[in-house]
């Protein structure tokens, strides 16, 4: 009888701890998805590409230099990115510009980020598609050369403080 009854404290015990665990991985996959969605909604994050494809001609490649990203900033958009428009050459894209029909909808568990900006006289369209279970990022830039596909992650975007001038 006493075996009996510890046996049944153990599997009682046991059945509170995977629940308590699995109470513990619900509760941070909400707590994911909530810190996606606000960092969506604040406009002013940075996109970090781990790998390129010229979506026509070119090949997946990988992206390991921590200075590419594309930032965006209330209307303004900073685009440092590695490009393939024409075969086996890479570019860098380096410009500021300012935002154009920005929306952000949320389809399930998945945000879909559109906005237009200028490089020099061609309109770019940035589509951001975006997992909050994930966290998985796919940028594709449509220009007028063709179209790039970037896969990555979004962070917080972060304020740049202006220089004091030394008196």
């Amino acid at each position: 009888m006493l075996l009996a009854s510890v046996a049944t404290r153990a599997a009682v015990g046991e059945t509170d701890t995977l629940s308590s665990a699995k109470a513990k991985r619900e509760a941070r996959k909400v707590a994911y998805a909530a810190e996606i969605d606000d960092i969506v909604k604040s406009r002013n994050y940075i996109f970090r590409p781990v790998t390129m494809q010229n979506v026509v001609t070119g090949n997946t490649r990988s992206i390991y230099a921590y200075y590419l990203f594309m930032g965006v900033s209330g209307d303004k958009v900073v685009l440092h990115l590695p490009v393939e428009f024409t075969s086996y050459v890479i570019d860098t894209e380096n410009l500021d510009s300012f935002v154009e029909g920005y929306t952000a909808t949320l389809d399930g568990s998945n945000w879909r980020i559109t906005f237009s900006f200028m490089n020099g006289s061609e309109r770019w369209l940035a589509e951001l598609f975006l997992s909050n279970i994930t966290g998985q990022t796919r940028l594709a830039l449509v220009t007028p050369k063709g179209v790039m596909r970037y896969l990555g992650t979004l962070e917080s975007g972060v304020t740049v403080k202006k220089k004091r001038k030394r008196e």
